[in-house]
C-alpha cells in the first residue's frame, strides 16, 4: 500500500518537525491500519471506520479549519481543568511550578476494541489480588528473586531493605496499593498481552481522567457526538442526534467515563480511614524537580475536597533530612506533620537514590508505622521476574484456586521466558534466533529501559551459561519477552502546542485500587484506565520520559 505524507492534512505545516516534536516520530505516514486478530463481529465496525474517518476516527470530511479550532479549544480546557504539565521544577517537593503548558495529549479519543478494554477491566482486580499474595509468600519472593538479587543492585538494595525490616514478620498489617496492569492489543490473537504489572508509583490517575473529559468537551464543541455514538454493527450510525440527548450521555457507551482520579484518591483515603489516626496526614513521596505535579496535586486536592484528608510533599531527601520515627509507638512526622499513609510517586527507579540519604530515607519509611503504597514487599512483587516466573505453567495455582479465574488471567499472558539457570541458554537461541519479536526487559519501571533489534543482539551475544551472578556474560538481571505487535492507528497528536498527524501504537493501562487489612481484602476494584499513544516508530511508550501522548479509548 503507498505511503502517505501529511501534505494537505490538518497540522501539515508542522510535520516537518515531528521527528523533534514527538521522539521517534516519522513525518510520513504508512497506510490504514491493518485489523487482523479481532472478533468476526467487530470486523464490519472496523471495516466502516476504516473508510469513512481520518486521523483519531474523525469524520473524513473534517476540515483543517475545524481541527484548528479544535486544537485552540482543547489548549484552553486543559488549561483550565489541570490538564497540565510544569515547565520549570525546583529540588524541593513541596515546592510549586509556575509556568505550565498543557500535557501530551491526542486531540480525539483512539479507536479500541471493546471486548478487548473489558476483558483488561475484568481481570484487574485478579492481578491486584496475586500481587499482593505474591508479596506475603517470602519462599517464592526468596527463590524467584534469588538471581535477581545477585546481578541486580536496584532489586538487592530494596530486598536488604525488606530483610531489615524484619521480612514478612516485620510488615505492617495493612497493605494499600494503586496498582496498574499494562497492556497492547496483540493483532495476531486479538488479544490484550500483558507488558507488565505496576506496584509502586503508578502515575496519570488525574491527568488520564481529564484527558478523556477534555475529549468529551472537544466532541461536542465541535458538533461531533452523533459520529462518535453508538453506531450499528454495520457501521452506519444509530440515529442519535447532537440535539436528542445530553451529549455525555450519548458518548458514554464508546467514550468510557474515567472515574482514575477518584480512584486513587478514594484507595489512599480508605487506607487513611483504616489507620484510625484522625490529626495525621498522607506523604507523597516525590521526585526532585518534578514537572509532572498536576498528576498528584489534583488527587491531593480532591483528597482535601471529598474526605478533608491532608497531603504533605517531599523527596526522600528531604525526608532524611526531617522524618523521624518514635522508638516505641513507631508514628512518623514530617518534621511536626503526623503521617499516617505514606504514598510513593518516587523511588522506584535507581535515579531516585543518587546518595545514601534516599536509602536511609526507604529504609525510615518501611520501618515506620505508616501504611505504604506499596511496601517494600509488594514493590519487589513488580519485578519483571516474578511477572515472567507466574507465567510458567502451574505457577498461578500456587497463588489463585479459581480454574475460571486462572484461564481468564492465562487469556493475557505474553510469552515470558527466564534469563538465568538452565532455561537462559534456550531464551538466548530465541532471541538470537528472531531478534525483532522479542524485548529483553531489566527489572526497571518507567520508559527507556528495554533493549530492541541491534541492542537486543548485542546483548544475548554477551551470554557465558558459565558466567557467575553479576560477572560480564551472565543475563539474569533481564528477563525476555515476546514482543507485541499491536495494529497502527492514526492520531492526531498535540505537544507543546504543535499539532502533527502521525501513525501511532497505543498501550492501555488499567488502574486497580486494593486495601487489605490484616487478613481482610477490605477494597479490590478497577480504578479506571489510561490510554498512552506512541509513534509508531518509537519502541518505548512512557509520557514522562518523552515518547508518548496521553490518550482516551474510544470503544466499537
Amino acid at each position: 500500500t503507498p505511503r502517505r505524507s501529511t501534505r494537505g492534512r490538518a497540522g501539515a505545516s508542522m510535520s516537518n518537525a515531528a521527528a523533534s516534536t514527538f521522539p521517534g516520530a516519522s513525518p510520513r505516514l504508512s497506510s490504514r491500519p491493518r485489523q487482523r486478530g479481532l472478533r468476526r463481529s467487530a470486523a464490519p465496525t472496523v471495516r466502516a471506520m476504516a473508510e469513512t474517518a481520518r486521523a483519531s476516527g474523525a469524520p473524513a470530511d473534517l476540515g483543517d479549519e475545524t481541527i484548528r479550532s479544535m486544537r485552540d479549544e482543547a489548549v484552553s480546557w486543559a488549561a483550565q481543568h489541570g490538564l497540565l504539565v510544569g515547565l520549570e521544577s525546583d529540588e524541593s517537593g513541596q515546592a510549586m511550578c509556575a509556568s505550565f503548558t498543557h500535557a501530551p495529549m491526542s486531540l480525539l479519543p483512539t479507536p479500541f476494541p471493546r471486548e478487548v478494554f473489558e476483558l483488561a477491566l475484568r481481570v484487574s482486580p485478579s492481578f491486584a489480588a496475586l500481587c499482593d499474595a505474591v508479596s506475603r509468600d517470602d519462599e517464592f519472593l526468596r527463590t524467584t528473586l534469588a538471581g535477581v538479587i545477585k546481578t541486580d543492585e536496584f532489586t538487592r538494595r530494596i530486598w536488604d531493605i525488606y530483610e531489615r525490616c524484619g521480612a514478612q514478620e516485620g510488615r505492617h498489617r495493612m497493605e494499600l496499593g494503586v496498582l496498574r496492569s499494562d497492556y497492547m492489543l496483540d493483532e495476531p490473537s486479538g488479544l490484550p498481552l500483558q507488558v507488565e504489572v505496576n506496584t509502586v508509583s503508578t502515575s496519570f490517575m488525574a491527568l488520564s481522567t481529564r484527558v478523556g473529559e477534555m475529549h468529551r468537551h472537544t466532541i461536542s464543541r465541535a458538533g461531533l457526538v452523533s459520529h462518535y455514538a453508538p453506531r450499528a454493527h454495520d457501521g452506519s450510525a444509530t440515529g442519535v442526534d447532537d440535539d436528542d440527548l445530553d451529549d455525555d450521555f450519548a458518548l458514554q457507551p464508546n467514550l468510557p467515563l474515567n472515574r482514575a482520579l477518584e480512584s486513587a484518591a478514594d484507595t489512599l483515603a480508605a487506607g487513611w480511614r483504616a489507620m484510625g489516626e484522625d490529626d495525621a496526614a498522607i506523604l507523597f513521596v516525590v521526585q526532585p524537580h518534578e514537572r509532572n505535579v498536576f498528576d498528584q496535586r489534583l488527587i491531593a486536592q480532591r483528597l482535601w475536597e471529598t474526605h478533608g484528608v491532608r497531603c504533605v510533599r517531599a523527596t526522600l531527601k528531604e525526608i532524611d533530612e526531617n522524618a523521624s520515627v518514635d522508638s516505641v509507638t513507631k508514628r512518623l512526622r514530617l518534621g511536626d506533620e503526623p503521617c499516617s499513609v505514606v504514598y510513593y510517586r518516587a523511588g522506584y527507579a535507581p535515579t531516585d537514590y543518587p546518595g545514601e540519604e534516599e536509602w536511609r530515607a526507604r529504609e525510615l519509611l518501611e520501618r515506620s508505622g505508616a501504611v505504604k503504597s506499596p511496601s517494600a514487599a509488594m514493590h519487589l512483587a513488580g519485578c519483571k521476574k516474578i511477572q515472567q516466573a507466574l507465567a510458567q505453567p502451574g505457577a498461578l495455582e500456587r497463588f489463585v484456586k479459581d480454574a475460571g479465574e486462572i484461564a481468564e488471567m492465562r487469556k493475557v499472558f505474553a510469552g515470558l521466558y527466564a534469563m538465568d539457570g538452565a532455561a537462559a541458554a534456550d531464551a538466548v537461541r530465541l532471541g538470537l534466533g528472531d531478534p525483532h519479536g522479542y524485548v529483553l526487559k531489566p527489572q526497571r519501571e518507567g520508559g527507556g529501559n528495554n533493549l530492541y533489534g541491534d541492542e537486543l543482539t548485542a546483548a544475548l551475544r554477551t551470554y557465558d551459561p558459565d558466567a557467575s551472578p553479576g560477572e560480564p556474560g551472565d543475563l539474569s538481571a533481564y528477563i525476555l519477552m515476546q514482543r507485541i505487535f499491536p495494529p497502527a492507528n492514526r492520531t492526531l497528536c498535540l505537544r507543546r502546542g504543535e499539532l502533527a498527524e502521525l501513525d501511532t501504537l497505543s498501550e492501555l493501562g488499567v488502574y486497580g485500587g486494593y486495601l487489605r487489612v490484616g487478613d481482610a481484602v477490605v477494597l479490590n476494584e478497577v480504578g479506571g484506565h489510561l490510554l498512552r499513544t506512541k509513534a509508531a516508530t518509537s519502541d518505548e511508550g512512557g509520557v514522562a520520559a518523552g515518547y508518548a501522548v496521553l490518550d482516551s479509548p474510544l470503544l466499537f
